[in-house]
């Protein structure tokens, strides 16, 4: 037969598991700031998206609202002109060369097969593998994300790839 527990036993039995817990020598602290979080506009599904380069190195999305009607191309040109103001301002950047205006619009070709073919303006053979990936993403978001896509350069044709914006 078991003896009812008295004064200090009783202390002992219902704080000793709450000092356990806190004696674990953390001391508590008060709030830390660390700035504000970063923020990247979305925009509806089937819209027109650019993906540019987090400063982690990640991809993000954009959309690019005036070339809505564009298409895979109209993603890619958008891409093409580089980070806009809100884009800069959330720290997006980009890895691929920033063509102006016309050539843009002139330089870019989009063609869909059994894949897309995209052609651009520049040189795609020394393209850093981000900057690739920121172009198939980019052709990719008003399509079937299970096309594969080719880059067309003025030097050469890159092997098709698809979207990998995870990585």
């Amino acid at each position: 037969m078991s003896r009812p527990l008295r004064g200090p036993a009783v202390a002992a039995a219902l704080l000793g598991p709450l000092l356990a817990a806190t004696a674990c020598g953390i001391k508590p602290t008060g709030v830390v700031e660390s700035g504000a979080a970063g923020r990247v506009a979305v925009a509806r599904a089937g819209g027109s998206m650019a993906y540019f380069v987090t400063p982690d190195g990640r991809l993000a999305p954009a959309p690019q609202p005036e070339y809505t009607q564009g298409g895979p191309r109209g993603s890619v040109i958008g891409l093409l002109r580089g980070p806009g103001t809100a884009e800069r301002d959330a720290g997006l950047g980009t890895r691929v060369p920033v063509v102006e205006g016309e050539a843009a619009e002139g330089g870019v070709a989009v063609a869909v097969t059994d894949r897309l073919e995209v052609r651009l303006p520049f040189p795609v053979a020394g393209l850093d593998p981000l900057g690739r990936r920121q172009l198939v993403c980019s052709a990719l978001s008003t399509v079937d994300p299970r096309y594969e896509v080719a880059l067309h350069g003025t030097d050469t044709t890159l092997p098709p790839a698809r979207c990998d914006a995870g990585h």
